[in-house]
């Protein structure tokens, strides 16, 4: 039943029931919970949970299978198959779909959605049947009953084996070889694209295509807009590096990167629909569900917010959001949705999809440096040795970057290089020679373009940005 959820999803049927799940459950798990666990597992959380909910909805399929073996002594094998799928379709449809927001019977995706589940749960019916079906029926032939009996434990271990072919590539790589895993010790200017991080709240990406995609401008507007991707490429274009950060990074982290982002200024779009007296808020909705906002006067004010359609100097790949996304330059990623459907202008502030778990809605970027070399359990010979990394502070900038080797005692400067613009890292250098062999903990921390120093308090990312001093232990040898 499960890999039949997975393969009607790939034909664009159903969306598989872990996914829809997904959401009522992040919904019900508190914010500080789930910032602390988030913190802690990374990349590897989002893989426990889709597992966790597989092996749930196994569990719970293997339950109603139980059931039947009971029910089919009773009334028959076929008649009780038939039942038990009606019955399983019905608390699916009217129970379990509407309460993961799909609506009843799945329609909310569409007429296809309830023909999918409906189909499914037919041939759940008839596979119950056929396992049972050996052992009441009068099938002389021994050798046959067993083959018939046999049957529903191979189709169970083909997609076992389906299941397996689909995750376990996609789990394996996004815990032990995400994209910003591959850089190496010292960080370039630019990342490249397919080293940009990639953090989304589904576990699976939304494929769209470019002839059937319309971005909608509409709300409290005067002249609701509809842009389709040529419409958007037509369109006077900017192009402007950007460092995004997520709000999930935690001190030292890597999930932050730079890269050209070309696209129309939002406030373009919003202007050509006309806002009404009345609009405060401009409201963001994404393909897969995912929501945000921004108050109107920031985005009229701020020709530098994009809705980006290259990466790169290339469109937007599937993962990073095609056919466009939103940019917000200073602001932690979370507010820049990708797989973008919909803007929309409303008198007051609606969705927001880390906000209603409660992160902090503003989202602005914290100040936070951080070492690229050496790493905690570097071993040096008695010598020069290098200190290199990456500050960055939103759009207030960077004005110094400072390391110690005695915490507490005494800083000295870094040397920064030229940031590629006001919206990115800047990346710093210093050389330090150890006095003497021994163990050292080594410190960095950087001061924004106004003067204020990061804060050194060290605490997770939940709700508004991790903060503290990035420190690594080294050992220096004679």
């Amino acid at each position: 039943m499960v890999a039949g959820m997975y393969l009607l999803a790939s034909a664009g049927l159903v969306e598989p029931l872990p996914q829809l799940l997904q959401r009522a459950l992040l919904g019900a798990v508190p914010g500080p919970v789930f910032g602390f666990l988030i913190d802690r597992l990374q990349h590897l959380g989002k893989v426990i949970e889709e597992a966790g909910l597989v092996v749930a909805i196994v569990a719970g399929f293997a339950g109603l299978g139980a059931g039947y073996g009971l029910a089919s002594a009773r009334i028959g094998p076929v008649r009780s198959a038939l039942a038990w799928a009606l019955g399983g379709w019905l608390l699916l449809g009217l129970v379990v779909l509407p309460l993961s927001g799909a609506g009843l019977l799945g329609l909310a995706g569409g007429p296809s959605a309830a023909v999918g589940w409906a189909l499914l749960f037919f041939l759940y019916g008839a596979t119950l049947a056929a396992a049972r079906a050996p052992c009441e029926l009068n099938v002389a032939d021994a050798g046959r009953r067993r083959l018939l009996g046999v049957l529903p434990l191979v189709v169970g271990m083909a997609g076992l084996g389906f299941l397996a072919w689909r995750f376990w590539p996609a789990w394996y790589e996004s815990v032990a070889a995400p994209p910003e895993a591959g850089l190496g010790y010292v960080t370039p200017e630019v990342t490249p694209p397919n080293r940009f991080f990639v953090v989304s709240q589904s576990f699976t990406d939304p494929v769209i295509s470019r002839q059937q995609w319309k971005l909608a401008v509409a709300g409290l507007v005067q002249s609701p807009q509809g842009f389709d991707y040529d419409h958007l490429l037509s369109m006077p274009q900017l192009t402007e590096y950007v460092t995004i950060e997520c709000v999930s990074n935690l001190v030292g982290g890597r999930l932050l990167s730079t890269a050209a982002f070309t696209g129309v200024p939002l406030r373009a779009l919003v202007a050509a629909a006309e806002p009404q007296a009345g609009a405060r808020f401009v409201l963001f909705r994404a393909r897969d569900g995912y929501s945000e906002f921004l108050p109107l006067d920031e985005v009229m004010g701020r020709p530098d917010i994009l809705v980006a359609h290259k990466l790169g100097g290339e469109p937007l790949t599937a993962k990073h959001g095609f056919p466009a996304r939103v940019v917000v330059p200073g602001r932690y990623g979370m507010k820049g949705p990708k797989w973008l459907d919909e803007i929309r202008l409303a008198a007051s502030p609606a969705g927001g999809f880390w906000e209603a778990e409660g992160w902090d809605r503003e989202a602005i970027v914290r100040t936070t440096a951080r070492f690229d070399t050496p790493v905690t359990g570097a071993v040096f010979r008695l010598g020069g040795v290098e200190l290199a990394g990456v500050a960055f502070a939103g759009t207030r900038g960077i004005s110094g970057v400072e390391f110690t080797t005695n915490p507490g005692q005494n800083w000295s400067p870094g040397r920064i290089l030229p940031s590629l613009s006001p919206a990115t890292w800047v990346r710093w250098r210093a050389a330090w020679v150890p006095p003497r062999p021994g163990s050292y903990s080594l410190q960095v921390r950087a001061r924004d373009g106004h003067g204020d120093l990061q804060i050194a308090a060290l605490v997770g990312s939940f709700p508004s940005g991790s903060t503290g001093y990035h420190t690594v232990d080294v050992q220096v040898i004679a």
